[in-house]
């Protein structure tokens, strides 16, 4: 095996996989420094994972995973400082990683993430989303949506709207009603901009249909834009 090979070999993202049987509503937790998280619902009773590391080896063991189930619970996260033992320590310069997870329809889920970006697709469950830099995309939701996120994008494409709580300090929050759907949105801010209108240290509410759903978007700088059939 050449010099190249050897090196086109180590640079290889890493991947890791794991399979649960559970329940058709467990509940899902996944944290991640770096990376991406992505979680596709499924109509299985089971919830699979799929973990890419990039760097080297030697990289990469000082990032661990941990993938555990416990009774219906399944929890994914990044460790470090080669231990997911000590949760004191600090991450510094993560590896990239990417999961991938598939999950029944009903999870509840629940991801916290650093610097990823955050995808998820038909989860009809309640999912809570928190992310410091990374845009978020929640689409064909059906539950109660709460996402917090510091600098990023927030795109939300409900299949059926529920209650919905979204807190940003920058960035865009776009929100696609479906047909019909009934929402009273609260929109306050410091300086930010409610579709296209600026809305300086107040709030603002506007209500589409008979107004069935509250839809709460706090930020300090950034916009909302409700799109309506």
């Amino acid at each position: 095996m050449n010099l190249a090979l050897v090196l086109v070999l180590a640079a290889a993202p890493a991947t890791q996989s794991w399979n649960f049987d559970t329940s058709a509503t467990p509940k899902v937790s996944v944290a991640n420094v770096n990376g991406s998280v992505r979680v596709e619902a499924t109509d299985a009773k089971s919830v699979s994972v799929e973990a890419k590391q990039e760097g080297s080896e030697e990289e990469r063991a000082k990032f661990p995973l941990e993938v555990k189930k416990d009774g219906d619970s399944v929890s994914v996260r990044l460790c470090c400082g080669g231990s997911c033992s000590n949760k004191s320590m600090s991450c510094k310069n993560p590896v990239a990683t990417h999961f991938v997870l598939k999950v029944p329809r009903a999870t509840a889920l629940e991801v916290s993430v650093v610097n990823a970006e955050v995808k998820t697709s038909g989860i009809a469950g309640t999912q809570d989303v928190s992310v410091v830099n990374g845009e978020v995309s929640l689409k064909g939701s059906r539950g109660p949506l709460e996402v917090s996120a510091v600098n990023g994008n927030v795109e939300l494409a409900p299949e059926a709207l529920a209650d919905t709580e979204v807190s940003t300090v920058s960035g865009a929050v776009k929100l696609k009603l479906p047909r019909g759907a009934g929402a009273n949105v609260d929109f306050s801010s410091v300086g930010g901009r409610f579709n296209g209108r600026e809305v300086n240290l107040g709030s603002t509410e506007q209500r589409y249909g008979n107004g069935e759903h509250d839809v709460d978007v706090s930020t300090v700088s950034g916009s909302l834009d409700v799109q309506a059939e």
